[in-house]
């Protein structure tokens, strides 16, 4: 078969076998759009079909499309089929046995009043991290002023780059206080903070962090105070989606001064403008970052086994050193992310510099065909037992917190390595969620006990 026309077939077998899954999940087990098998379906799908789609018409070269695609054009269709079999499979798991139990045994997490305390103390934490990670930059205000340049600050800085996500996590609890109490001051005090948590990001271009809080704060609000209808969110969604490529269009970096933002940022649109800005608004789906993870896919089926061995697990036994700062251990083994690029990019990139790796290219890597269906059944009993969570969890707002900041993460999951779940979410999020709700329990044992003390008392 002609290698466009396999392509394409892939590409049909893929969107029916996702087709299928969503209408099956909607019709048949009556899901909503916050529930995680819908998630994963929108970002897999958004990850898969953008390169393949691109291949069809083009194989020309531009923005982070990658050099190898004419060498990759023959395992694409494979890369893309075995995608819809793991889609296929994930689904069989995901409404198994196995994933309701798994979602029984997850701990259920009571939060207490004192979220004021959490926000307070989780706050002043995250500003003492990052105040300590902008040392070098000459304060705050300057590392804030290098723009989509400060990722080159974080390298081996982690431990100190994560306050900006533990910033987010402090403001949730407003949000939490607001699911707990209702009162309207506490709402706007979510609002403010929030908004200047994005400002920041904003400044700083990180675009999926943007995305990522956006859809924390939304399945929060769906599960602990609020259904929202799918409806309502078209036109936000769409709104966030053009947003978001228009920063990554019009971001810069070394500025000078915040009038110096301005003023860059201004003759950036007007460039655009001049140029058209129909590209602008959808170029993360054409030439930008979600063309760049699934190419991982198809170079792991060329290479494992040729140029590549197969890693047998050792990549998911490595993950877990991640969370040890590079300054502490200077000779830990470097992320797929990074070894890619060393690969089959050469040297001379930076620490901060790699190509996302797609989470099936990681299964391939490992144990070939059988690792990528091992991935999917894996991630099937992973979600199905996270929806099980939120049904069993409903009356928590605490534990809705949690499920929130996981489910949130799954597009960045399926577009990295292990390290993504083992280290990367626990560390920015799940960590100071929880240290956060225990705060919110100072005091709440003690009190129980007087209580149940004075109940206990005779009675004169």
């Amino acid at each position: 078969m002609d290698g466009n026309a396999s392509l394409l077939l892939s590409i049909i077998v893929y969107v029916a076998v996702a087709v299928t899954t969503v209408v099956y999940a909607v019709l048949v087990r009556k899901a909503k759009l916050a529930d995680p098998i819908l998630q994963f379906v929108f970002f897999l799908s958004l990850f898969v079909l953008p390169l393949p789609v691109r291949a069809c018409m083009t194989v020309d070269v531009e923005g982070d499309v990658t050099d190898h695609l004419l060498e990759l054009m023959p395992y694409l269709p494979e890369a893309v089929f075995l995608t819809a079999l793991a889609l296929g499979l994930f689904v069989l798991t995901y409404y198994s046995r196995v994933g309701i139990v798994v979602g029984d045994r997850l701990p259920k997490v009571q939060g207490g009043p004192r979220w004021r305390l959490a926000f307070v103390l989780l706050a002043l934490l995250s500003l003492f991290l990052i105040i300590q990670l902008a040392t070098s930059a000459g304060g705050l205000m300057g590392f804030l002023l290098l723009g989509y340049k400060a990722t080159a600050e974080t390298v081996g800085k982690g431990y100190l780059a994560m306050g900006f996500t533990w910033l987010f996590v402090a403001s949730m609890f407003l949000l939490y206080g607001y699911a707990i109490e209702r009162k309207k001051w506490q709402l706007i005090s979510f609002v403010v903070v929030f908004g200047a948590v994005v400002l920041i990001h904003l400044v700083l271009a990180r675009r999926g962090a943007i995305l990522y809080m956006g859809l924390a704060v939304w399945l929060f609000w769906h599960h602990a105070v609020r259904p929202i209808k799918t409806r309502s969110l078209i036109i936000p969604g769409i709104i966030c989606f053009v947003g978001l490529n228009v920063v990554g269009v019009l971001r810069n970096s070394a500025y000078e001064g915040f009038d110096d933002l301005w003023a860059r940022t201004t003759r950036s649109w007007d460039s655009q403008s001049n140029s058209g800005l129909g590209h602008a608004f959808v170029y993360t789906l054409t030439t930008g970052e979600f063309v760049v993870p699934f190419e991982t896919f198809p170079q792991m089926i060329e290479s494992v086994g040729s140029t590549v061995s197969p890693e047998l697990g050792m990549t998911y036994i490595r993950a877990p050193l991640q969370v040890i700062p590079q300054a502490l251990f200077p000779g830990r083994p470097l992320p797929l992310a990074n070894w890619y690029m060393q690969k089959f990019y050469g040297g001379g990139y930076d620490f901060n510099e790699g190509r996302a790796f797609f989470f099936l290219a990681e299964g391939y890597l490992n144990f070939g065909i059988v690792g990528v269906i091992m991935t999917a059944l894996l991630w099937g009993i992973a979600l199905g037992g996270l929806q099980r969570y939120a049904l069993v969890s409903a009356e928590s707002p605490g534990s809705c917190l949690l499920y929130a900041l996981t489910v949130a993460y799954i597009g960045s999951a399926i577009s990295g390595e292990a390290i993504s779940v083992v280290v990367a979410l626990p560390e920015t999020s799940l960590v100071a969620a929880g240290l956060g709700l225990w705060i919110t329990r100072f005091g709440s044992r003690r009190k129980e006990t007087v209580l149940l003390g004075s109940q206990l008392a005779p009675q004169s």
